[in-house]
């Protein structure tokens, strides 16, 4: 009989695993449940699950939406469209300050890794996850351009590990795609710095006025600490948390040996200094002319689109255009305005105040519309078409407005071409026009004796000489030659149209003045020469052929010498006592109904200025013409403008200050007394003239004078029968 072999305690208890190698046995098959799970996430998010990855192809393609500039003539933006405000740059053209600080701060091991910082990435998990502390991001440059390019997903609880796993694996294929270079100028162009700004180059012109090649390695300091918070370490916005910031990046360079320990010393005791500007496109000056441009621009893109198959967008795809704008005359114009602006609204207030005016009336914005070209070319030199764009989006170098007596020149002009001569006499007397409803101008003087030359009509903007001049004209012949000079259609068929009550633009005006300024040649208005697209291939460029005479040379003269009275004797004089212009000058002064709006015309051998002044609302105007007049409201500007361009330097070399034909008028009499009485007592009516009543330099009022003056007559008759 066979007996069982029992097993012993002994033994069973020796076979039995240990407690340690059981946790280690457990350790391992977690760790191994914990892999076989990360590489299935992880290659869940390589094929997309988490949202889409590019493959290399697509990487080798990859192209950031980018801002469209404008430029000007001398090679300044002026303005961007854009859907994110980039503007690209070339690595060669980053200082390497940038760079210094770039990789000092966010990547110090970036030159040595393929686009992932495993010692970081493990330094994170181990601070974060395991110690509970702040160890912050971890992620790399390219990293970081893989979040700044292809953006990040919501996926609920696993989002952070999902969108971080995704830039590791973008991240490491941009590495094997582009080198170091290429990677860095990626990423420069792509940050976000705040203020809707993206890229460093638009960040240095926003906050420091200067190309990033030329950047301080201070200033440097300031845009790559804005990276960790572009709004908390924003320089404008907080300053001392900017310029904390700056130091801390500063200290980084040293640490990477990149600054030497003095030198960073110095820099972290500099003061915060910004040089802020924010771009024209976006602020400033030029942003009426970039608005005005847009449709001019998407038609010509819509044209080539069309012919080259092609798929160029205004606001993503980086087209370069070209101007005739000089940045330093658009700069001056804008100056102009605003100064001169700030100083009228003052005096607007107070009279809106006394007229007895809502208070929300009396905030009313006065605004301007001022336009330079060259009458030669046709070229737009500056364009400001308001205050600002802020304060109001509509621009008033388009909008109508009644123009009062700057279109008088065209009814002299329409006389001389039919045979007068500059020095012929008309008489001053006044006329009722009973066909049209009885209607009599009324000078702003109240004189109506004697007679003045035609030179002596347009100097004192007299009312009763210009609609006379009309009549015989006719009408009808004197809206064609206007149409002939450049207005557009609709002129009214009344004598009032020679005192200005049509409603035209400060466009319509220059381009009805070019001929006069231009030996009798309209030009077509140009401001785009030539668009390319981002690669520098032209798209467009314009021919500027379009040209031709409107009037005679001898009459384009015999105007403008004209209007030199104006400025020298005339409604314009102020240019000469008050402002101190004394090179020649052809101008024109202009007020309408009710002194709502002002108006100037002046030009010089070189340049023609058009600025109209007044609130957006005709309503709200200045109570009296001494205020209201154009010699007031719109001349300062025009002054204070060539002020400026007189003293630049380099724009005095290129302006011519005298014109190439003789002045021949400057001997003719301006106004002639018919009764030899009237010239014995000339300088007791003169005197009477200034004797409290209400007078202006300016004569060119479509308005009634707030009170009429007395006549001589009327006072050698009462006088007479005493």
């Amino acid at each position: 009989m066979t007996t069982k072999k029992r097993k012993s305690k002994k033994s069973t208890k020796a076979d039995k695993p240990s407690l340690t190698v059981r946790l280690i046995q457990w350790a391992l098959r977690l760790a191994i449940f914990i892999l076989i799970l990360f590489i299935g996430f992880f290659g869940a998010v390589y094929v997309g699950v988490f949202g889409p990855v590019p493959d290399h192809e697509e990487l080798r393609n990859l192209i950031n939406a980018q801002a469209s500039e404008v430029y000007t003539h001398d090679g300044k933006v002026i303005g961007r469209y854009f859907l994110e405000n980039r503007s690209e740059v070339a690595i060669e053209d980053i200082s390497p300050i940038i760079i210094q600080a770039l990789v000092a701060t966010e990547d110090s091991r970036f030159f040595e890794h393929q686009g992932v910082d495993h010692q970081s990435l493990i330094r994170v998990i181990v601070k974060s996850i395991l110690l509970g502390q702040n160890a912050g991001g971890g992620s790399t440059i390219s990293q970081q351009l893989a979040k700044n390019v292809f953006g990040r997903q919501n996926h609920g609880w696993l989002t952070m590990p999902a969108v971080k796993a995704r830039e590791i694996i973008i991240a490491n294929k941009l590495n094997q795609v582009y080198s170091k270079e290429e990677i860095l100028e990626l990423y420069l162009n792509t940050v976000s710095l705040g203020e809707d700004t993206y890229g460093i180059k638009t960040a240095c012109e926003r906050f420091f006025s200067v190309s990033p090649a030329d950047i301080k390695t201070e200033e440097a300091a300031v845009l790559i600490g804005m990276l960790k918070s572009p709004t908390a370490y924003n320089p404008r916005l907080h300053p001392e948390k900017s310029e904390s910031r700056r130091n801390v990046v500063l200290s980084q360079m040293q640490k990477q040996e990149y600054l030497s320990s003095e030198e960073t010393q110095r820099l972290q005791a500099l003061p915060l200094t910004l040089n802020y500007s924010r771009n024209s496109s976006e602020a400033s000056s030029a942003l009426h002319l970039t608005q005005h441009l847009r449709k001019q621009v998407e038609a010509i893109l819509a044209e080539y689109n069309t012919a080259a198959d092609k798929e160029i967008a205004l606001e993503t795809d980086g087209v370069q255009i070209y101007t005739t704008i000089d940045s330093r005359m658009q700069q001056y114009a804008q100056q102009a305005v605003v100064a001169h602006l700030d100083q009228l609204q003052r005096t607007f207030n107070t009279d809106l105040r006394q007229q007895g005016k809502l208070s929300e009336e009396i905030d009313a914005t006065l605004q301007s519309g001022f336009l330079v070209t060259n009458p030669h070319n046709g070229h737009v030199l500056a364009w400001v078409g308001g205050r600002d764009y802020q304060s109001s989006q509509y621009d008033h170098i388009v909008s109508e407005r009644q123009v009062g007596s700057v279109f008088k020149p065209i009814v002299y002009a329409k006389a001389l071409n039919d045979g007068y001569e500059p020095c012929d006499f008309v008489s001053n007397q006044q006329v009722r026009y009973t066909q049209y409803d009885d209607w009599t101008p009324q000078n702003s003087n109240g004189n109506y004796d004697g007679s003045s030359s035609l030179i002596g009509g347009l100097t004192h903007s007299t009312n009763t000489v210009s609609v006379k001049l009309l009549m015989e004209s006719g009408i009808e012949d004197v809206i064609a030659f206007a149409e002939q000079l450049g207005a557009g259609e609709g002129l009214p068929k009344v004598p009032s149209l020679a005192l200005g009550v049509a409603n035209m633009s400060v466009e319509e005006i220059s381009r009805i003045y070019t001929p006069f300024a231009n030996e009798g040649w309209q030009h077509q208005q140009v401001v785009i020469t030539r668009i390319e697209d981002a690669e520098g291939k032209e798209i467009y460029i314009n021919k500027f052929d379009e040209s031709k005479r409107v009037l005679t040379a001898k009459v384009s003269h015999q105007i403008t010498n004209m209007m030199r009275s104006v400025a020298d004797k005339g409604t314009a004089r102020r240019l000469r006592s008050w402002y101190g212009v004394n090179d020649p000058i052809a101008a024109k002064t202009g007020t309408t109904q009710n002194h709502a709006d002002g108006w100037f015309v002046g030009y010089t051998p070189e340049w023609l200025g058009v600025v109209w002044v007044g609130a957006d609302n005709p309503g709200l105007h200045f109570s009296s013409i001494k205020d209201g007049q154009g010699a007031n409201m719109a001349l300062p500007i025009w002054a204070k403008f060539y002020q400026k361009v007189k003293v630049d330097q380099e724009l005095a070399k290129k302006l011519r200050t005298d014109f190439d034909f003789d002045n021949d008028l400057a001997d003719c009499e301006l106004h002639r007394e018919d009764n030899f009485l009237v010239k014995v007592f000339k300088k007791k009516t003169k005197k009477n003239r200034n004797s409290g009543l209400e007078y202006s330099e300016d004569e060119d009022s479509t308005a009634v004078p707030e009170k009429k003056k007395k006549r001589f007559w009327d006072i050698f008759k009462k006088k007479k029968k005493k």
